[in-house]
Order: C-alpha cells, then structure tokens, then sequence
C-alpha cells in the first residue's frame, strides 16, 4: 500500500543528476532555445532506449551509440525514426506519436551536445526503470523539473501532480470502489489529463490488486487540450504498458469533444483540473450546454466561471449514477464564499461527499505555486439528509522544496503523513495511527447545512472538542470581548510600543525592548490587564497580559487585543489560550500559504473552545492557575526591576 511514499530516494535522484545534466547541456550549447523544443527532443531519446529495452531497434547500432568514436547523429536519428514508426509508438487517429515524419533536431555537426543529451538520457531512464521502482519519470522529472527548468508559463502547473499525492489518490479510489463495479468494463477517466499520471499509475495498482484479467476489461480514457500533452500522455502509456488506452485531444469543457462519448457512462474520474483559468457565461451557453449545464444554463448573476469551479460540473455530466470522483482542487473550492458555495450547494444536492482532505502549500512548490489545494471527493447519487464524510488535514508530505543553482529541486525530508490518512480512511478511524500526525475525523453531517468544507472546521467543531476535553467547554466570547471603537494612534515620547517580537515566552516580555522602540508605524491602544495575542505566525505562540509600565502603552496591529470580562483573571485566559488543546483550535483559524505568512482570521479567536475551568470542575486546577498567575506577576516585576537597575546603572 502506497509503496511510492516510502521509496528510498535514490532512484528519484539519480533522474534528478541525469535530467539536470540534460539541462545543462542544453544551456551550455545554446543548440535549441525554445523550451518545448528541449522537452521534446529529451522525450525522443528517451523512446530511443525504451525501444533498445523492448528489442525494437538493432542492439549493436545502439551500443555502438555510446562510443564517443561511433557515434554519429545520423545513426541516433535512424534508430530515432525505426522506434518512432514503430507500432509500439503509433495511436489509431495520430499515426506516430511523434508526428508524421519523425526525427531528432540535431543534424551533422551537433554530435557533441547529442552524445552527451543521450548518454544522461539513458541514466535518466535506467533510474526509473530499475527494479527498485517504477517510476513516472514523465511526471516526476519532467513535471518537476524539466517543464520547470525550460518554461515559466505559470498555467502549467495543472498538469503535473506529485507521485506521493497521484498514488495516494489511486489507493483512495481502490478503497472506494463498489463491488458492483468490478463486475462489468470499468471506464476511468481524466478529463485533463497532462502526461496522463493518473491512468498509469490506476492501471498499474488496480492490476496489481485484481490481476491482468480484472485490467483487460478496464477502458482508461484522458484527454487535453494542448496538443504537446497529449503526444507526452501517449509516450507515457507506452512507457508503463498501458498502451491500449486512450487520450484524446480536446477542451473537456466544451460540447462534443472525444470524451463526451462517456458522458454519463463513467466510473470513476482522477484528476487535476486546471486552476485559474475564467470562462465567459455567455461563451458557455454556446458551447458547453450539456457539458456544463449547471453553470451553462442555471446561473446568470457571474459573468466568468473559475475553470476548477466548471470542471466540476463537468465531471457529474460525465459521471454515471453511482460514480465516483477524487480531484485535487484549490482551497477555495471547499471554503470560499460566492460562486464557490453556490455550486457546493448545487454538488451537495447531486452527489454524496466522500471526502475532503487537505494538502500543505509545498504540494505544488516545484511547478512554481504554493496554493494551498485539497483532495476532493464524491459519489454521483441522491444524498442522504445525514451521513459520514472523511475529512483530514496534510501538514507533511515527506518532501521540501528548495533552489539548487537557480533549480526548484524536491527534497525527500520530514514523515509523510498520506499513509497514515489512508489508514484512518481505510479503517474508519477518527485518529491517525503511527505514521504520522496528519489529523483525520469521520462525520455525520449534511454537507448542504455546512458554510465550507474544510477540514479544520471539522476537525475543530464542538463535537469534536468535547470529545477530547475533560472539562465542560465555552467560547473564548463568554470570558472576554475585544475592546471596542479603539483607532490606531501614532507612537510618541509618551508611549510605550509593544511589537510582536516583544512576547519572547511564555509571560516573559522583553521589557527593554518596550521602553526603547520607537516605531514609525500606529499602534493600537492597549491597557494594564487585558491579554494581547499575536495573530501573525500563530505556529510560534505569543500570548502576554499586558503590565503596568507607567505609560500610556500601544501594541502591534498585528495582536489581538482581549478584554476579560468583570470577574474574570486575565491570566487565566492567557494559559488557556497558551493551553495545547486551545493552541490548535487558534492555529485552524489561520489563513495564508505559508508559516510565515499566516495569520488568524480578526476576531474568529472569540469562537475557540476554552476548558470551563470552576471550583465545580476542578478547584485543584484552579489552584494551579493562580500560582501561575503569582508567577507571572513575580516574573515581570522583576524584569521591571531589572530593566530600573539597568538604567540607574547606566554608566556601569
């Protein structure tokens, strides 16, 4: 199960040395400019040592190809040309995969760069098919880095998906399968389908699972609209013997292209739709009325369409009844607002909700975006009022991705917590077993009655909370308010500034620090006794109870500044909140695509869940919570006393 997420990372590396030494060779010759031509040429010789491994080129003539004395570029293009118009590489309706008259681009004169390019070719392809692992070299390498390396259109990055997310997906759809649906042809589909990772890696584990037997009546079907990916998709079948598939070329969104021959036949759908993309209403009543009839023919207030919001409803037109989709999506297709929650509504009313399972910002660093994206999930069939969802939240996938010589480069580093998630999938479980601690929770909801999908609501609502907690809980709302009609002020020589740098622990400030900065920016007025929490970069926890400096103070914009309400410690709500158990709920409340850049929503702390802590409950418990307090108080009357004697001393 999910083998590729436990790989050594050897094979990964040695395609990653002989790729970047392709790309090198390239640069440094200046034979070929343009970036598509690159990724194609690297492609053709590829397919020159799959067609050496399969026996359909002269084995002497290839080996002769790697004596620097023997080799010419006319030999290359002659075996290039007998693989090429081999049947292995020719599709019904394209003849060669590598068009109609096939050849390399070098020519007498380039036997330098093209021995060098076909030697690191073949390292390149030796790595991905060693015994070790099979793997998707169209995905892992040129996805991540050759496409990478060679183009800098940001729109590609629909089509490459990481292995580590292709294969979980895969597992989560084998796991998901009705039985019924094993018993006839399966048709899968990727409606954009980029190298066709998907078919390949869902052939590759469903016969592993259910034998060739089961495979010989699986009917795989992608299609794309660019023309370069689906000769690149084809090539990959090729590569992982899934030849007998098809890809198509098409706009999926569009009325009677290939794939909408299944429309309403298909079983299951895995895919990547592309992000970013805005189509017109007005085009999509002419053009996509039965392809994308809820938005084509239903909506009239949205003038453009997201085309991750359209392929959606492209999906339940191709579905049939009973059918299943698992696609990744941004973020905002489980939690935005607007035309987002309208065709969450109109899902929720057409299909049942699997599953919803969130991916961390890294996911797609190498194709140059840090969106933060999840794994959706639903069955084609009238829904119940209530039923059982699986949400789960990804904080590692076992990789991180960092520059090497002006390269994104994927480093394999951290635990990959996709196994433990299947795991909790698998076997129903609302923790995560020892793998990892990606959070998972099943729950009975009616997705309808849901604002959003995602799953830190989930993970983070009061049924969840109350399950966890030994004490009664209530909202942070019910001990404190925030301060009202408070403007920004200017600093001046009468304040005291408190940045959030200022927090160095847990009631620790840095009383230094207060009294000598002196920054240009407003703060917001704070008093003596009210708690301030940092909202920015809640994953480093900042929370104080503002002192007695003997200045009007100001604080950073970026706290939240808390009132206690009358009878209630400030200090209590300070290790509330610094609590482990508070600490996540503040940390779901984040919005941004990195730590860094985080922060917790205005106001949304107001809704966590703090320990109803009374001398009903626990007065143990609250006895502790007032030595703390006595400790807190000790500890920054001594850090003023200091920070006095310091001063006094100055000369010293």
């Amino acid at each position: 199960m999910l083998d590729m997420l436990k790989r050594a990372d050897t094979p990964y590396l040695k395609i990653y040395e002989a790729l970047q030494e392709v790309r090198e060779t390239f640069h440094r010759e200046g034979r070929i400019s343009d970036a598509n031509a690159k990724l194609d040429e690297t492609v053709k010789l590829l397919a020159v040592h799959y067609a050496h491994m399969k026996g359909i080129v002269d084995s002497a003539n290839f080996q002769a190809l790697y004596d620097r004395k023997t080799f010419t570029v006319q030999a290359l293009n002659e075996l290039f040309r007998t693989a090429a118009e081999h049947d292995a590489f020719r599709r019904e309706g394209m003849g060669s995969i590598f068009g109609s008259t096939p050849s390399i681009a070098f020519e007498e004169g380039d036997e330098n760069i093209a021995y060098e390019l076909f030697q690191a070719s073949g390292r390149a392809f030796d790595a991905q098919s060693s015994k070790e692992h099979q793997l998707d070299i169209l995905n892992e390498a040129f996805g991540h880095h050759i496409r990478d390396n060679f183009r800098s259109h940001v729109e590609d990055a629909q089509y490459m998906t990481p292995p580590e997310v292709v294969d979980f997906m895969v597992d989560l759809a084998l796991e998901t399968l009705e039985p019924s649906q094993l018993d006839g042809n399966l048709i899968v589909a990727d409606p954009s389908c980029g190298v066709g990772s998907f078919l390949t890696s869902w052939r590759s584990r469903f016969e592993e699972k259910y034998g060739k037997e089961a495979g010989a009546r699986l009917n795989c079907v992608g299609q794309d609209k660019v023309d370069r990916m689906v000769r690149l998709a084809a090539v990959n079948l090729v590569f992982s013997e899934s030849s007998a598939d098809d890809v198509f070329m098409g706009n999926t969104v569009q009325d009677d292209t290939p794939i909408s021959k299944f429309d309403g036949k298909v079983d299951l759908i895995l895919t990547n739709p592309p992000f970013g993309a805005r189509f017109p209403v007005e085009v999509l009543q002419r053009t996509s009325r039965s392809s994308t009839p809820f938005f084509a023919k239903s909506l009239s207030t949205s003038k453009v369409i997201d085309s991750e919001l359209l392929f959606i409803d492209r999906y339940l037109s191709l579905l049939r009844p009973g059918g299943l989709c698992l696609a990744v999506v941004p973020d905002g297709v489980v939690s935005a607002k607007g035309i987002a929650a309208v065709l969450r509504q109109h899902l929720s009313r057409s299909a049942e909700l699997v599953c919803v399972i969130e991916l961390p910002p890294v996911t797609f660093a190498q194709a140059g975006t840090r969106t933060k994206t999840a794994v959706l999930g639903f069955r084609k069939k009238a829904p119940q009022q209530s039923y059982a969802t699986f949400f789960a939240e990804v904080n590692d996938l076992g990789f991180q991705v960092s520059k090497r010589k002006g390269v994104t480069v994927k480093k394999i580093e951290g635990m990959n917590e996709l196994p433990s998630v299947f795991e909790a999938f698998a076997n129903r479980d609302d923790t995560t077993t020892s793998n990892g601690p990606a959070r998972a929770v099943w729950r009975d909801l009616n997705p309808s009655a849901c604002d959003a999908w995602t799953p830190r609501t989930m993970l983070f609502d009061r049924a969840a909370l109350e399950s966890r907690s030994p004490f009664p809980l209530k909202p942070l709302s019910e001990l404190a308010s925030s301060p009202q009609k408070r403007r920004a002020a200017a600093y001046t020589e009468e304040h005291y500034f408190i940045s959030v740098l200022h927090v160095i622990g847990d009631g620790i400030l840095d009383i230094p620090g207060i009294k000598s900065y002196q920054p240009i920016t407003p703060g917001i007025p704070v008093e003596p006794g009210e708690v301030i929490l940092s909202r920015i970069n809640p994953r480093i926890p900042r929370v104080a109870v503002v002192p007695d400096l003997g200045r009007k103070l100001l604080c950073s914009s970026e706290y939240e500044v808390i009132r206690p309400k009358e009878g209630v410690s400030p200090y209590l709500i300070s290790f509330l909140l610094l609590s482990p158990f508070v600490q996540e709920q503040v940390q779901s409340l984040t919005a941004g695509t990195s730590a860094s850049h985080s922060r917790i929503k205005p106001k949304k702390v107001y809704d966590v869940l703090l320990p109803n802590i009374t001398n009903d409950v626990s007065a143990d418990v609250l006895s502790q919570i007032k030595k703390y307090e006595d400790a807190c108080k000790l500890m920054t009357s001594s850090l003023i006393a200091i920070e006095d004697i310091r001063t006094t001393l100055e000369g010293f």
